[in-house]
């Protein structure tokens, strides 16, 4: 095992956030390359802590740190890693880093990219305090910290009309924020504090009704971020419209915490009070499968069929997570990485298309297979490990997800969710044949090695993931008590 002697957690949240500053005002003396150089920097030292401490985790060590804060008041900032945080943690760390490589060539002709690198940091900076800090206020900061930087990203760097779209996100991301928010106050009211410690040794056994209430209010939260049917209309545009890179963190990485916000805060903590909603948040689980699937099929736009499949596949996200029971959790977790590592590199596909041929409507695009082979073969092992195509990665976590269906009695729900996996096969095999198959385009070219070298880490992960399958289910159980 190896011991960290560096508060390798603080300056896991802290590089990102406390260097985008400098990456702002060094790239606007040095140019816009000495932004993109500490991006690259500073989110790869994030990615090397990140895989130092899970050597840590994977052994069974919980990783806790704590520093004065107030202590006045009693208040200290405390970060804390076990096997749920990790698996978030690993996730934005790789693709935040993997983005802000593939954004060296793609966004090479915008303006402005001292300012898109620090945003990208702060981006990336929040997510990463999201899934580690051990408090509830600090978690809402840092909830509140990845928006505001997105959305900038969203209204500047974006396409269409784009200041329109960055705002519909903000205020719709934001309302939820808000029912986070009155959620965490209510806790505070109750507990007179609302440490992770405090909630979890006091909220399961307790049985005041309220609880039921704080709990719909923090899912509430959970699911605009996650995009979950109904209040999902704001994630079709905002992931369509943001330049392809963002695209990456938005459906790969930040949709996630709010299913981490689901898993930590309304599965382990207010359990016992959720349960009764149980049942109906599987049935909008799944109506959210199939009518993110129906919408991607009748796309003609490459990049709003991703998005839309995006909404499609947090249903199963979701549907295995509102199990409440070992199994149905275990292929909800999996699909967050499966689904994030796929749709990262499915979104860096379009990104590579849109920058070789300038043209985004599938119908325009057709055999592009014989100039950009590489980039073929990552776009279909991408769609074919998200319709859950054996051996690919999404194929495992699937599979737990509609075992924990059956187990839980659910059969007609579950035979459902597998109905919609026929629909993702369907639109992922319709796009394919529109952009690579059919037709001719005489003059594209294949990605760029800037752009190429992060889709083949991902491509790897995706073929590679059934070996380690067993690994990660074995982090989840000993380090989170996920058995």
């Amino acid at each position: 095992m190896i011991e960290l002697e560096i508060p390798s957690l603080l300056l896991t949240v802290a590089l990102p956030v406390g260097l985008a500053p400098l990456a702002f005002l060094y790239g606007r003396i040095a140019g816009h390359r000495a932004s993109e150089l500490i991006s690259h920097t500073v989110l790869g030292v994030v990615l090397a802590l990140t895989a130092l401490n899970a050597l840590r985790v994977a052994s069974g060590t919980v990783v806790e740190e704590s520093y004065p804060w107030l202590p006045q008041l009693g208040l200290s900032i405390g970060f804390r890693l076990d096997g749920l945080s990790l698996l978030f943690l690993t996730l934005i760390a790789l693709v935040g880093f993997l983005a802000s490589v593939y954004s060296s060539r793609y966004m090479e002709k915008e303006r402005g990219l001292e300012a898109y690198y620090a945003l990208l940091m702060l981006f990336v900076g929040g997510m990463l305090g999201v899934v580690l800090v051990t408090n509830l206020f600090l978690f809402y900061v840092f909830w509140e910290l990845m928006l505001i930087p997105s959305y900038f990203l969203i209204a500047y760097w974006g396409t269409g009309n784009a200041r329109v779209i960055g705002f519909k996100y903000f205020a719709m991301t934001h309302a939820g924020a808000l029912a986070l928010l009155t959620g965490i106050i209510w806790l505070n009211v109750l507990y007179g504090n609302v440490e992770f410690s405090t909630i979890l040794s006091r909220a399961p056994t307790d049985t005041r009704p309220e609880l039921q209430a704080i709990a719909l209010l923090i899912f509430a939260g959970a699911a605009v971020k996650m995009a979950l049917f109904p209040v999902h209309t704001w994630l079709p545009d905002a992931h369509a419209e943001a330049p392809t890179p963002i695209s990456v963190l938005l459906s790969g990485v930040m949709i996630k915490t709010g299913a981490y916000a689901f898993a930590r805060i309304v599965i382990e903590f207010l359990g016992p009070h959720f349960k009764p909603f149980a049942g109906a948040i599987a049935l909008l689980s799944v109506i959210t499968m199939i009518w993110g699937g129906a919408m991607a099929l009748v796309q003609t736009d490459i990049k709003r069929v991703l998005a839309y499949s995006s909404v499609s596949q947090i249903g199963y996200i979701s549907f295995g997570l509102s199990l409440l029971a070992p199994v149905g959790v275990m292929g909800g977790l999996l699909q967050v990485v499966t689904h994030g590592l796929a749709k990262s590199l499915l979104f860096m596909t379009a990104g590579v298309i849109i920058h070789s041929v300038n043209e985004r409507d599938i119908r325009k695009l057709g055999g592009l297979i014989s100039t950009m082979p590489f980039t073929a073969v990552a776009f279909l092992a991408g769609g074919l490990s998200i319709a859950g195509t054996p051996p690919l990665a999404g194929f495992f976590s699937e599979l737990v997800i509609f075992l924990g269906g059956f187990q839980a009695g659910l059969w007609l729900l579950t035979f459902v969710a597998i109905l919609a996996t026929a629909i993702t096969l369907g639109y992922y095999t319709r796009t394919f044949m529109y952009v690579f198959q059919v037709g001719e385009h005489r003059h594209a070219h294949d990605a760029p090695l800037s752009m190429a070298a992060p889709m083949a880490v991902l491509l790897a992960l995706l073929v590679t993931f059934g070996i380690f399958v067993g690994e990660v289910q074995r982090v989840l159980v000993v380090a989170w008590g996920l058995g």
